[in-house]
């Protein structure tokens, strides 16, 4: 018999909270839409609980709520050598819903074309989610995706239902239909693992903190944490207080983080942060100071360095552009020089916000390179000090 905690699986939950189109019609008896998102994180959770129990290593492709782009998903999964990846998704055909009741209906497994190992795993993962007698099942389709082309071992993408369909898309917010789903999908992957599936109703409760573990106090509690590390292969965070690689469960770019610390921990040698992030889910960061900053946590956190001349008084991060926002030298789009880019996800020392021209949404003042410079209004997401 295979040993589990051999095998890391991806876990990736398809799109992000905010992408653009991925969510229901109208629902009246909900009073609003459901977003993709809201089932895709959440099965994909709930599977990582399924799998942690079964004795897998996991690691999340989107850890957080933003829409983490394909390559950045399948470049992780590869770094870490996973050995499966699995993708859920809610399809849908249209964005409303049909009024004759002709809604499309039932879910699918999606593999690469021509993937002999992707088929092998789309197949033992049907066995399990076919025998679910809400839906019916599509079959296994090819399709030439991003998420199943680009990962080199098992990847499969499931559709788990249909988002213009009445009926399926209240199914994305039922609890114990997304618990249905994670535990087939688990019980697949152990099969295919040659694992025995291990049940239960809940996950096990943490262990206390050994030794090696011992809590310690500190004013970052409640705390945001972010990542200051600027290096292409982005700052590991863990799914145990370790540093052990074989429990990354993700990677924070510069400027990421998580909105809650919940402890500050001595771990081999060193110290962690335990962090919650907008999902409830808990993960460990290193706490050095080399590595992360503190947001709002007094004068013994490292704050960004300020000009003798200009005051910051707090900072953007760098959203809704696709690679990077241009710096101008002026509040004006069609007549100023560019000084430079900053990345998506990045952050900048804000000095304030004007008007300015040719923006309806204005221009943020940054400081770069100890001047004034400025950034479209709507390319940034402020925090103050």
């Amino acid at each position: 018999m295979a040993k589990a905690s051999d095998f890391l699986i991806a876990l990736d939950d398809g799109h992000g909270m905010e992408t653009a189109g991925k969510r229901t019609p109208y629902i009246e008896s909900l009073g609003r839409q459901i977003r993709e998102n809201e089932f895709n994180a959440a099965v994909t959770n709930y599977l990582k609980i399924e799998l942690e129990r079964c004795g897998f290593r996991t690691v999340l492709t989107a850890p957080t709520d933003v829409d983490t782009p394909l390559k950045e998903r399948t470049d992780l999964a590869n770094s870490l050598n996973a050995d499966a990846l699995v993708s859920n998704h809610f399809n849908a055909l249209k964005d409303r819903f049909d009024p004759g009741g002709n809604d499309p209906e039932g879910h699918s497994i999606h593999i690469y074309p021509g993937d002999a190992v992707g088929r092998q795993f789309a197949e033992t993962v049907a066995k399990y989610i076919r025998q679910n007698p809400r839906q019916m099942f599509r079959g296994i389709i090819e399709q030439n995706l991003h998420i199943t082309r680009e990962f080199k071992n098992a990847a499969i993408l499931i559709e788990n239902g249909f988002m213009d369909n009445r009926r399926e898309s209240l199914l994305m917010i039922n609890q114990t239909f997304q618990q249905e789903r994670a535990r087939e999908e688990a019980q697949g992957i152990c099969e295919y693992f040659g694992v025995p599936y291990v049940g239960g109703s809940a996950p096990a409760p943490a262990p206390a903190p050994s030794p090696t573990q011992k809590p310690v106090t500190g004013s970052e509690i409640g705390k945001r944490v972010e990542s200051i590390y600027r290096g292409a292969d982005q700052l590991n965070f863990y799914s145990k207080p370790t540093f052990n690689q074989g429990f990354v469960a993700g990677k924070l770019a510069f400027g990421f983080g998580f909105p809650t610390i919940t402890a500050k921990l001595n771990v081999e040698g060193a110290q962690m942060y335990e962090v919650k992030n907008s999902k409830g889910n808990t993960y460990y960061v290193t706490a050095s100071p080399q590595f992360v900053k503190v947001v709002g946590a007094g004068t013994s956190t490292p704050q960004p360095p300020s000009s003798p001349s200009i005051k910051a008084i707090g900072e953007i991060t760098i959203i809704g552009v696709a690679n990077a926002a241009i710096i101008q030298d002026r509040p004006d789009r069609l007549a100023s020089v560019n000084l430079g880019t900053i990345n998506r996800g990045q952050t900048i020392r804000v000095a304030g916000s004007v008007k300015g021209k040719n923006s309806p949404t204005g221009y943020w003042e940054v400081i770069y390179n100890g001047k004034r410079a400025y950034i479209s209004g709507e390319f940034g997401q402020f925090r103050s000090y």
